[in-house]
């Protein structure tokens, strides 16, 4: 990476994919975490339906997998055979072992919705989806190993080369977990087939695809992009983003849906609040249910412009702990813990 502010041009060459907020399907929040065989059938009875529409604002809450994002270490694409795959745990453990896909898929006991992003995504950006994951608890693997005492970071080792870690005790936390399927079909080849690793509010880098090794060390273990400077920790920070109206468009005179999305990891979204005045007055929008703790909002927000003319609109999320998010700067990059700052378009109300 020889400019530490473009990331996202580096990688953009391994496919950065598309939001896909047009049109989507509504599920019930009631379904989510539940593996019984009736929650699954009517999940995906509800993942085949066309748009939710949010009192006039439509959007696809999941993400399709051909239009989910795809950024990733190098530009390829392992081709594993399932059936001889083997996931290793080693290291600082007294049971080193390793287990297959019929095994993995055997210990299932996780199925979550969860948001995941790109820490170079700009703001406003399309390297963001939400998705419906399946697997089990990365917790379960580990603990059957008997590990040592003095672990550190557990490590994450994938199959084209890529290399990454979390903090140990992070690795223990019921929502980490090693997914093998995706919206209800076996992880396609660009997303990780035949297992991934999911750690919900954490940025995509930790999200490690095609993962084939688990080894716990008794050190602070750095990954691919952290020995070039970015955040070990790769917290994602509170986002919201506008996707009704897009930049430049031109709307009719009289009530207008202003919609879009907003995250806010671990603390949920408590607020979106939309501003046409360049932020110096908010008013607030109606936020829908989100699909579990881990995923994305979408808000929306009856707008009646007082006159013709040019404005722009702008929109912050605020979370549940009452944080405000960061409204960045002029100069705000990527680089290095993701890119922060308020999501704005400009939109001309008139006729023509």
């Amino acid at each position: 990476m020889k400019k530490k502010f473009t990331r996202r041009e580096v990688i953009k060459a391994a496919g950065a994919g598309v939001i896909g907020l047009q049109a989507s399907g509504s599920i019930s929040s009631g379904l989510i975490r539940h593996a019984g065989a009736s929650a699954e059938e009517e999940t995906h009875k509800l993942l085949m339906k066309g748009t939710v529409n949010f009192k006039g604002f439509t959007a696809k809450e999941i993400t399709p997998n051909d239009e989910f994002y795809v950024t990733s270490y190098s530009e390829k694409v392992p081709r594993i055979d399932e059936n001889k795959f083997r996931l290793a745990v080693a290291g600082l453990v007294e049971k080193p072992y390793d287990l297959g896909m019929n095994d993995l898929r055997a210990m299932k006991d996780k199925t979550e919705f969860v948001t995941l992003e790109c820490i170079g995504n700009p703001v406003g950006g399309d390297s963001i989806g939400t998705a419906l994951w399946e697997g089990v608890t990365l917790k379960r693997i580990i603990e059957k190993a008997m590990p040592k005492k003095g672990v550190v970071k557990t490590v994450f080792y994938a199959e084209d080369g890529y290399t990454d870690s979390i903090p140990y005790a992070h690795s223990l936390s019921d929502d980490v977990f090693l997914a093998f399927k995706m919206n209800g079909e076996f992880l396609p080849p660009q997303h990780g087939f035949p297992l991934r690793v999911i750690v919900p509010g954490i940025y995509g880098m930790k999200n490690v695809k095609w993962i084939s090794k688990i080894e716990l060390v008794n050190h602070d273990y750095k990954g691919y992009w952290e020995k070039k400077g970015w955040s070990d920790e790769a917290v994602i920070p509170i986002k919201s983003q506008i996707l009704m109206p897009m930049d430049g468009k031109t709307i009719p005179p009289g009530p207008y849906v202003v919609g879009g999305i907003a995250y806010a990891g671990r603390h949920g979204i408590a607020r979106v609040q939309v501003s046409f005045d360049e932020g110096r007055t908010w008013s607030d929008a109606e936020i829908k249910e989100p699909l579990s703790t881990w995923a994305w909002v979408l808000w929306r927000f009856e707008w009646s412009p007082p006159k013709e003319g040019a404005y722009t609109v702008t929109v912050r999320g605020v979370d549940k702990a009452g944080k405000v998010q960061e409204k960045g700067s002029f100069f705000s990059t990527s680089y290095p813990d993701g890119a922060k700052g308020y999501h704005s378009v400009d939109v001309n109300v008139g006729t023509g």
